[in-house]
């Protein structure tokens, strides 16, 4: 016989270990919770039995794998809606005194973590809700008050041999991913109720395996091929379809739906002050750009101012340079005429002068030649 098929703590240590780790957190959540109980009214306390919820998949026993989950709350408050939830599968690994040549065995276990909403009444605006308000808002215009859906995380382990022809493959895997679904009552009894659940998981998984097949003279199964070491699936795996039937003592219409208004206005009293404080930050930041743009504006304009201004000296500088050259130009021009007046002056004086002593001589000549003249005619 294949000996790896039943080999058993190969397949049991992990669910032991994920098993001890979802123990040892629900015992703290229920110690901390029991610590801080004496400071919850005791009409906002849910006992511990109306916490614990047991369920199973019709899927899983479909598919011929037996299947059972609990789920428990984790804080004892009404107001709480955060779950814990532990499932596990298991199929086959049996002895068979002749092998089969079919194999679906099967093994997982799987710890999640959920948290539940319910839908609130939104009035009619006449506008059509966007596709973001449609996936991710809880205000309906026809909200389902029955209905409580949740929205949460899971990590899956586990084992599988399967053959369905010549050869089979075997191996383990691990994985994780986000679950959502919703749970409505369906059924109640005077000490219980059965609800449905709806929903399911998508994720990623890593896997590790190998093929196998059935010798038959020998009756066992012999590898195929070398093992395919840990490796990454390169796409979303669907990991689980759930159609489930769910025992509480309390029925899912009445979990879930309580409101700490203290809570929320204490969260909404912190997003007004995160947001006061981002407009704050975001006014300082506006007002100091505006600063800085006004400091550089008024740079700029000061070296426009100084251009200006410089530009405008040179300006007068050029003409007063201008100005005061034609005036000297002026000046010296009218120094020249009054000098060359003054010298022409001067010449025609000098010209006066020297022409002075020629006709006085000649003067007195004619005077004497007309007194001559004169006396001779008398």
């Amino acid at each position: 016989m294949f000996r790896s098929f039943i080999d058993s703590h190969k397949f049991v240590s992990p669910f032991y270990i994920i098993f001890l780790v979802c123990l040892l957190c629900s015992t703290n959540t229920v110690q901390s919770q029991s610590k801080r109980a004496y400071k919850v009214k005791e009409d906002t306390i849910i006992s511990f039995k109306d916490r614990w919820s047991v369920k199973t998949n019709a899927v899983g026993w479909l598919m011929t794998i037996p299947n059972a989950a609990v789920e428990f709350d984790i804080s004892n408050s009404v107001y709480n809606k955060l779950t814990l939830n532990l499932e596990g599968k298991y199929n086959g690994y049996t002895s068979h005194n002749f092998l089969p040549y079919m194999v679906m065995n099967y093994w997982e276990v799987r710890p999640e973590v959920r948290k539940y909403w319910r839908t609130d009444f939104r009035a009619n605006s006449g506008t059509k809700p966007t596709l973001y308000e449609k996936l991710f808002s809880k205000q309906r215009v026809n909200p389902r008050y029955w209905r409580a859906y949740y929205l949460g995380g899971y990590l899956n382990a586990g084992g599988y041999d399967l053959k369905f022809s010549e050869n089979g493959v075997q191996g383990k895997y691990i994985g994780a991913g986000v679950t959502a679904g919703y749970s409505i009552p369906l059924y109640s009894y005077k000490k219980g109720y059965i609800d449905l659940e709806l929903g399911g998981s998508l994720g990623l998984m890593m896997t590790r395996n190998n093929k196998f097949a059935l010798d038959r003279e020998n009756n066992v199964y012999i590898p195929t091929s070398d093992v395919r070491n840990w490796h990454i699936v390169p796409f979303p795996v669907v990991s689980d379809l759930r159609v489930a039937f769910v025992f509480r003592f309390k029925s899912i219409k009445d979990k879930y739906k309580r409101i700490d208004h203290a809570k929320i206005q204490a969260r909404e009293a912190a997003k007004l002050e995160k947001r006061r404080i981002k407009d704050s930050i975001r006014v300082a930041k506006h007002m100091e750009d505006s600063l800085q743009d006004l400091r550089k504006k008024f740079v700029k304009d000061s070296i426009r101012a100084a251009k200006l201004l410089e530009d405008s000296l040179e300006e007068q500088r050029k003409i007063f340079v201008k100005d005061s050259i034609a005036n000297a130009k002026k000046v010296l021009k009218e120094a020249e005429a009054l000098e060359a007046a003054k010298k022409k002056e001067e010449e025609e004086k000098n010209e006066k002068e020297q022409r002075a002593p020629k006709e006085t001589p000649l003067k007195e000549n004619e005077e004497n030649n007309d007194n001559a003249v004169i006396k001779e005619e008398d």
